[in-house]
């Protein structure tokens, strides 16, 4: 049974932005099922060149960076002489908080895809014939997870 049409556009969208595997149109389309100009359509209307661009800032660089400004806030507030965070502060350093823990312990379809491109492309150069026949699994799993 195919994919809907929106389920299928989501999965093209997936293999895309994932510059680790360096998929050509064609092969998406394959993948996906639907014609390689459908491929380049979605592309272009959806500026997915914009979105592959921007999640080259990767999960730990964004933790890294609300770990600064954590640090930079804390000891901004150590510096005084009444060693108090202002309400705004205090709100900052909660959503700043949340924001580390939701990006380490959640796992996105994006982060199942990225672990499970990395198995294939482990398992690829020890067994072709085990990957060829992977594929479709791997599909069918990145598939059931977008439903």
């Amino acid at each position: 049974m195919g994919l809907k049409k929106t389920e299928a556009k989501e999965y093209a969208k997936m293999l895309y932005i994932d510059t680790s595997q360096k998929l050509t149109i064609k092969e998406i389309s394959e993948r996906v099922g639907v014609r390689p100009g459908t491929v380049s359509k979605w592309i272009n209307d959806e500026e997915w060149d914009k979105l592959r661009k921007s999640l080259m800032v990767t999960r730990q660089k964004m933790i890294a960076d609300l770990y600064d400004q954590l640090e930079w806030l804390n000891d901004d507030i150590k510096s005084r002489d009444i060693k108090v965070a202002e309400a705004k502060e205090a709100n900052t350093i909660a959503v700043i908080t949340s924001s580390i823990k939701r990006l380490e312990t959640e796992t996105s379809i994006a982060e199942v895809y990225e672990v499970a491109t990395s198995f294939l492309d482990f398992v690829k150069p020890m067994d072709f014939d085990l990957y060829k026949k992977l594929i479709p699994v791997f599909d069918a799993f990145i598939n059931a997870k977008l439903k």
